[in-house]
């Protein structure tokens, strides 16, 4: 039996932080004033079900003890055994269609065997089709008085008014992480397991507040009747609070060397999705760290932004690194298309003034020393990076060029960073990163480069990737 399971609350005693609901609950309960019907919404896994579950048990409680079920009578130890023939749980998910209520319907007109109430518990009742929630409404509009229905929602938007209103409803509540905590420490305690302080923080923050998963996590990391931060750590390859706080430095200062960073993440076998999930938290409290400090947070707000909208997209990308990747991308070309504007404008004017010595030509080709004029100065302050070729090529306006020929953006994203020069007869280029190369050296990038030197009257060309 799993922790979540063996500790999953029993009663309203042991129901985690929705006070507000049980204590309305019991109350209704102590003085005979339940409902027909309950509607239980909002976050998954905040005990919804749970709560219906302990109702149904404590209404049809032989022997309450302070309006709490007392889990020794028979119908609640017949229930804990799922015998209890007179509560009906119901997943709407696989049960969407109106037969499947009619049938609900048609066994609800009947008494209970041994209870007092039939309780009929249909969770994610936001599934049924519009059959069904017709079929629905007509036992809710007149039901028989010795059923109940409890209907749990994650989607409340979905189900129809007319349902909504014909029940009593509860909005629970996301579960705080001091309730999380003092639950860990509960089974911690009654488990005989040791656990420090940084790897309980690191569960309740990698459950993102939710019981369930910080359960499953907690037991998934027991080792040898304890959880230890520095084994987590080795286990998982979670990575340190230095390199998280190299990396957000880098990202606020648009440092291009993030790539190699990321790269070695990747190669290292690291669980990327749960790289960038802490980190989303380790920028969430430098911000609110900074804020209090009366800084400038915009920086990192965008960071944020981007961040947590690309981590939900992970959900459906075929490729998750692909997907973090182009993220870093769209953080590092904001500031890089800033910090380039200007070589940018000069690169559209040598560009015209290339244009017209080419209309200045007609049928003879271009010599060489006519465009080295244009290219060799502004190109000159650019690159560092030289060799024994005869001349120099300016990057930028290859770029550009590229771009008209309706490149992919990888394609001219990576020739950004790439190093590149060129001889009589070959474009030579070194990328800085693994990503670089791989979206470089493809047939079909090539081919594009190619073509476009052609339209920049340089035929015959080879391409060398180093």
């Amino acid at each position: 039996m799993s922790l979540y399971t063996k500790y999953r609350p029993k009663d309203f005693n042991n129901l985690v932080w929705q006070d507000f609901i049980k204590e309305t609950l019991k109350k209704a309960i102590a003085e005979g004033k339940t409902v027909w019907a309950y509607l239980f919404c909002w976050p998954r896994w905040t005990g919804k079900t749970s709560t219906a579950r302990i109702f149904a048990k404590a209404i049809n409680c032989t022997n309450q003890k302070d309006w709490n079920p007392c889990l020794e009578c028979e119908n609640c130890k017949e229930f804990a055994e799922e015998k209890l023939i007179d509560v009906v749980e119901i997943d709407a998910a696989s049960h969407t269609g109106v037969d499947n209520i009619r049938e609900i319907i048609e066994k609800a007109q009947f008494s209970p065997t041994k209870t007092k109430y039939k309780v009929y518990i249909i969770d994610e009742v936001h599934m049924l089709s519009k059959g069904a929630f017709n079929a629905l409404l007509k036992i809710l509009e007149e039901p028989p008085n010795h059923v109940k229905f409890i209907l749990a929602t994650t989607e409340t938007h979905k189900v129809p008014e007319t349902i909504i209103s014909r029940c009593q409803r509860y909005d629970f509540k996301r579960i705080d992480e001091e309730s999380i905590r003092k639950r860990l420490l509960f089974i911690a305690e009654s488990e005989n397991v040791k656990i420090d302080d940084k790897s309980l923080n690191y569960i309740i923050s990698s459950s993102n507040w939710w019981l369930r998963n910080a359960i499953s996590l907690f037991e998934q990391l027991i080792e040898s009747s304890e959880i230890i931060y520095e084994r987590i750590i080795e286990k998982l390859w979670i990575s340190s609070k230095e390199e998280f706080q190299n990396f957000i430095s880098k990202l606020e200062n648009k440092d291009l060397s993030i790539l190699e960073d990321f790269d070695k993440i990747v190669e290292s076998g690291k669980n990327l999705k749960l790289f960038f999930k802490e980190l989303i938290f380790k920028i969430k409290d430098k911000i609110i760290s900074e804020l209090k400090d009366q800084k400038d947070i915009s920086n990192l707000i965008n960071i944020f932004d981007i961040l947590d909208e690309t981590y939900w997209k992970t959900k459906y990308s075929l490729d998750e690194n692909t997907t973090f990747l182009v993220w870093i991308l769209k953080i590092i070309w904001n500031q890089s298309n800033k910090n380039t504007e200007n070589i940018t404008q000069k690169a559209e004017t040598k560009t015209k003034q290339k244009i017209e010595i080419k209309e200045k030509i007609t049928d003879s080709e271009p010599k060489i020393e006519d465009l080295d004029d244009i290219f060799w100065s502004d190109f000159e302050e650019k690159n560092e990076w030289k060799t024994n070729k005869d001349w120099w090529f300016q990057a930028e306006i290859f770029i550009n060029n590229l771009k008209q020929t309706w490149a992919k953006w990888a394609l001219t994203m990576s020739l950004r960073w790439s190093k590149i020069a060129i001889s009589w007869n070959q474009l030579e280029i070194a990328p800085n990163t693994k990503f670089a190369r791989t979206s470089i050296d493809t047939f079909e990038n090539r081919e594009v480069m190619l073509k476009t030197l052609e339209n920049m009257w340089f035929t015959d060309f080879n391409i060398i990737i180093k």
